[in-house]
């Protein structure tokens, strides 16, 4: 499938939105993500949407889909698989989920303030390098622990090692001297919580 970066969806542990920079080292926490459904019809009818301070899965709802009017309940989505993360806080972690790509803006806005991020997990993408490293082709990199990545001390395959380098070149330079290279994201493991 060509040039194949496999991302899933994740969030801050606060729903906070701030500024992350492309390629930031990104840990799991053992907290999953929710997100709600607005359902009517016995299902036939379904929306994204917020679930409001004082509101539980099961009381009605109001909402609207397709220009129309329903009745409805919160349904929470199953969810077995997406953790909420935080940037890499700690050097070799082996809770390192991906790397930071973007925020999932495309929203239509019926899910309210849920702030959903895509984090690059298998494939190729970024890697967002600190400044003070030097990178080579077929450098295995590990998290530093501020949320750029380092150089890995050895050529051995860990469960705290996030890509591989494939090139030197700096695709991004960030204003705070970290730059980012193109790699091959290797998390094809599960994430240690």
């Amino acid at each position: 499938y060509n040039a194949f970066s496999g991302s899933h969806w994740s969030r801050l542990a606060d729903n906070s939105k701030p500024t992350i920079l492309r390629g930031t080292v990104m840990e799991s926490i053992a907290t999953m993500c929710d997100w709600y459904h607005a359902v009517a019809d016995g299902g036939e009818v379904q929306e994204p949407i917020d679930l409001p301070n004082g509101k539980s899965v099961g009381d009605s709802v109001t909402f609207t889909s397709g220009g129309e009017e329903y009745t409805g309940v919160y349904v929470k989505e199953d969810n077995e698989q997406l953790p909420m993360c935080k940037i890499s806080d700690t050097a070799d972690s082996k809770a390192v989920y991906g790397v930071f790509m973007a925020w999932d803006d495309t929203d239509d806005g019926n899910d309210g303030d849920v702030n959903d991020m895509y984090v690059a997990s298998l494939g190729a993408f970024v890697v967002r390098v600190h400044s003070g490293e030097t990178v080579a082709i077929g450098d295995y990199l590990q998290s530093k622990g501020d949320g750029t990545a380092k150089v890995q001390a050895d050529d051995i395959m860990r469960a705290s090692t996030i890509a591989k380098v494939t090139s030197t070149t700096k695709t991004i330079t960030h204003g705070d001297g970290s730059y980012c290279v193109p790699c091959t994201c290797l998390l094809y493991t599960s994430p240690s919580p």
